[in-house]
């Protein structure tokens, strides 16, 4: 069955829920409806026997069915949320000549929950706390209480219903009478978010912290080097889906990237939390769904880095923020070598052969390249957990996170089932062309697979393995196998592949080797230590031939191939695995059969 997350996740694709608004993109429109929502709906939320769950869908349906105020100066953002909340509480006299006022409150959220909470609190002030007055008299921290959503809520959700009705407090006092006791008394919680670091080179870094040991790490030895950081937590798809039920493993991530901040000096750092969901389902999850039904093997990774962390995101800057922020920086394990301001940008494999991640950077251009720092990547892993502790890092003991960018907890073959399902098909012997097994979806086989394949095959062929993937033909809907992958027939398969979309670095490809036609060069097939030999043979300047000097484990059509210079850590560009390997196999797969067809029936004709 699948889970109430990934459920969720599915009806807004569908369009049966609204997806989530980045508020780099906010709809031009009122938060407030014309007419406000039935008391009897708020009393509903009144009811002390209530569910959890009950709660929970009722915030959504609040959420849906207020719209998003324009983003303005005036309006304040909420700190300590873990979504991006945005609101201005004015108040106005009701008629001309009228001497009594109400309170209007707008605002603006990245997440569903975090508008039903907005939306909630506005209904309640209206029936029950018209006047200034009544608002200021407010306890911010039984808010929730007052609500009966408490149980229903995380503890940073809580936090966050807590904070908004103190902004709005603020605000009031603010425009009134009061306001220089305000600014005075103003609570730490939103002092927390303001900057006011001296810099030693004048040099403003956006810094992308996650809440990891890696970019805390990045964080500290960009103060100790000067720099004036602001940091960055992005929100990516699929997490607000998940924080919605209550269970957020984000949350966590903005907690501590909260304590990181606020210890590294008084003021402390300040923290801003970006919404990309939007741009994550249009950039990567969109293209990763459209690859893996046509049975390629995407890396969402690579596209992360290119599309959204270091694409939109730094757009956002260069548009919105533009001329706030020299360098971005985060706590990737690779190098970057500079000649010159002006001249090309090298990036150099990190020292740390594991945890080396230039492999999921080489889609990167010259462009985004000069706006990158990497902090740690001229460390070993050991090495900055040595700096953690020696900076006592509030997350210093935390161990390393796991799994594709957008997907945090959720495993990715539950991932395809959600949105790509089932269809069943055959897996074929590619040498016999017997039907050995039943697959649930090309989607969920990898060409040098073994593992898993197994629960697939028939029990009588089992025996006969070990079983590798060794092909697929999607449009057919047969995953093909064998048991004689390290035989001598394979060879030519696991080790010459045609090579797509390639991407140069530099911008242009390197000079061939010794004046030849072919570049020799050391490859990445996958992320992880292992380097390979090979030579590249341009068609063009994004289209080639390799052939490997040892043959690979799974040469697999949508992969990435990443290219090196020849006994050196610069990293070239990589491309990706053409279809074309595929079809010289299967072609020669049924040639094969005819063969063994044709001689069969000569045998039966001589007897």
């Amino acid at each position: 069955m699948l889970s109430c997350a990934v459920l969720f996740s599915i009806l807004i694709i569908c369009g049966l829920l609204p997806t989530i608004e980045s508020f780099l993109l906010p709809n031009k429109v009122s938060l407030r409806p014309e007419q406000p929502l039935p008391r009897s709906l708020l009393l509903a939320f009144q009811q002390d026997d209530e569910s959890t769950e009950a709660i929970q869908r009722r915030l959504v349906e609040y959420g849906m069915a207020w719209k998003q105020a324009t983003i303005t100066p005036e309006m304040t953002k909420v700190p300590g949320c873990v979504s991006t909340v945005y609101i201005l509480a004015k108040e106005e006299e009701e008629e001309e000549e009228s001497n009594k006022k109400t309170i209007h409150i707008t605002g603006n959220s990245d997440a569903i929950v975090s508008r039903g909470l907005l939306s909630l609190l506005n209904e309640y002030l209206v029936h029950n706390a018209s006047s200034k007055e009544e608002i200021l008299a407010l306890d911010p921290k039984t808010i929730a209480d007052q609500l009966n959503v408490r149980k229903a809520l995380t503890t940073g959700r809580n936090d966050g219903l807590s904070n908004m009705l103190q902004v709005i407090q603020q605000q009031l006092r603010w425009r009134g009478e009061e306001e220089e006791e305000a600014i005075r008394n103003n609570d730490e919680t939103t002092t927390a978010f303001k900057s006011s670091i001296s810099s030693k080179n004048n040099k403003r870094v956006a810094l992308l912290l996650s809440g990891g040991v890696d970019s805390s790490v990045a964080l500290r030895l960009l103060l100790n080097d000067g720099y004036d950081v602001t940091a960055f937590y992005l929100k990516i798809w699929l997490e607000d889906e998940l924080a919605h039920l209550g269970e957020c493993p984000w949350e966590d991530d903005v907690h501590i990237c909260e304590q990181v901040c606020q210890q590294q000096q008084q003021p402390a750092v300040p923290l801003e939390i970006i919404s990309l969901q939007e741009q994550y389902h249009e950039r990567v999850m969109q293209h990763t769904l459209q690859e893996a039904s046509q049975g390629r093997t995407p890396n969402p990774d690579i596209l992360c880095n290119s599309r959204v962390k270091f694409g939109c995101f730094l757009e956002y800057l260069d548009s919105d923020r533009k001329g706030e922020f020299d360098f971005i920086a985060s706590g990737h394990y690779a190098q970057l070598q500079r000649s010159s301001e002006e001249g090309p940008v090298r990036l150099v494999r990190a020292p740390d052969p594991i945890k080396d991640q230039s492999y999921f950077l080489c889609a990167l251009q010259q462009h985004q390249l000069k706006k990158l720092l990497f902090p740690i990547g001229h460390l070993e892993k050991y090495q900055v957990r040595e700096l953690a502790d020696e900076f006592q890092l509030p997350n210093r003991n935390r161990p390393d996170s796991q799994g594709l960018c957008f997907l945090g907890k959720v495993k990715f073959s539950d991932f395809l089932n959600s949105h790509l399902g089932v269809k069943q098909g055959d897996i074929v012997d590619a040498f016999t062309g017997d039907i050995i097994g039943q697959h649930q979806g090309v989607w969920y086989h990898t060409v040098g697979q073994r593992k898993g394949i197994g629960n697939s095959l028939f029990p009588v062929v089992t025996s006969r393995g070990p079983w590798y993937v060794v092909a697929k033909d999607t449009k057919k809907n047969i995953v093909f196998a064998s048991n004689q992958y390290d035989e001598e027939v394979f060879t030519k398969a696991r080790s010459e592949f045609h090579v797509e979309n390639i991407q140069w670095i530099a911008g242009h490809p390197p000079a061939p080797s010794f004046d030849s036609k072919y570049h020799q060069l050391d490859m990445k097939i996958r992320h992880g230590p292992r380097l390979v030999t090979g030579n590249l043979e341009l068609r063009s300047d994004d289209d080639g031939i390799i052939q490997l000097v040892e043959k690979d484990g799974g040469l697999a059509p949508g992969q990435y191939v990443v290219f090196y210079d020849s006994g050196d850590a610069n990293c070239l560009g990589g491309g990706i695995i053409s279809e074309r390997h595929w079809a010289k196999f299967l072609l020669d797969a049924e040639e094969r059969q005819l063969v063994e067809e044709s001689t069969t029936t000569s045998k039966l004709a001589s007897s």
